[in-house]
């Protein structure tokens, strides 16, 4: 039993020691980088196992024509997200 004792304290000290470990670890990564603030969620996502989701739009079909070109299709869906949003204000406004 006292092999028993011996391991649970060891295992006790070892985790304190790894904890300790990581956190001046990452205290100099995000000191050395200007973004501090993304630094800091690049390691609170990498110590949570959670791994970024890219849902990047590859195409976009416009008025039947299929456009690839990332700055096109980032322009059209600001373009519709500001006209939706003045058609609800406009909407709103009128019922009033």
């Amino acid at each position: 039993m006292d092999h028993k004792l011996h391991y649970k304290q060891y295992c006790k000290m070892l985790s304190e020691v790894i904890k300790e470990a990581k956190k001046l670890y990452y205290k100099e990564v995000i000191s050395k980088w200007k973004n501090e603030m993304k630094t800091t969620w690049n390691i609170i996502h990498k110590e949570t196992n959670k791994l970024t989701n890219e849902n990047n739009i590859r195409l976009l079909r416009i008025n039947d024509l299929v456009v690839y070109n990332q700055i096109a299709i980032a322009n059209e869906l600001n373009n519709y997200f500001l006209n939706t949003a003045g058609s609800i204000s406009n909407k709103r406004i009128n019922k009033k």
